[in-house]
């Protein structure tokens, strides 16, 4: 406490200034406000956001009814992938199986497809789906150059790769 000339002692200056350092430490209301917003706004969109991505992720349901394709077994650790392109060709519903057709000569192609996938038909129309529910190839579209992997010695065509357009 101390005089400031006038007789007064310092005490109500002392007095502002741990108010006004109280209110510093303390923040404004409308910052607390503000802070609180923005949480609440990255936890929605963090939850937003990561639902998306298990929605990507998440194997989707087959429609129509399903026909029957050969499977190979999910290949073991470090096997390698045959680089032969299949012959060109076409996927044919016959029957209640996905058949693949070669472009000339229309001879049946024995196939295998990688551990799960999937062939469904849907309005009349035959596809290939890949594991995660994601249609492939369908029935009638040109093949060519879309499937590698390579032939047994049965001569069965074991498709290990897909490729994407």
């Amino acid at each position: 406490m101390t005089d400031d000339g006038t007789g007064e002692t310092g005490d109500a200056d002392e007095l502002d200034a741990v108010d006004e350092l109280d209110a510093a430490k303390r923040g404004s209301p409308v910052s607390g406000r503000v802070l609180a917003i923005v949480i609440v706004v990255a936890v929605v969109a963090t939850f937003l956001l990561g639902r998306a991505w298990l929605d990507i992720r998440a194997p989707r349901a087959l429609p129509g009814t399903a026909l029957t394709i050969q499977n190979d077994p999910a290949p073991a650790a470090g096997s390698v992938c045959g680089k032969d392109a299949i012959e060109p060709s076409r996927l044919l519903v016959v029957g209640d199986a996905l058949t693949l057709i070669a472009s000339k000569g229309g001879a049946d192609i024995p196939v295998v497809w990688p551990a799960g996938y999937a062939a469904r038909e849907d309005l009349g129309r035959g596809g290939l789906y890949d594991p995660t529910g994601y249609l492939v190839a369908f029935e009638g579209e040109n093949l060519q150059e879309r499937f590698f992997g390579s032939a047994g010695s049965d001569g069965t065509f074991h498709v290990c790769k897909i490729a994407r357009d």
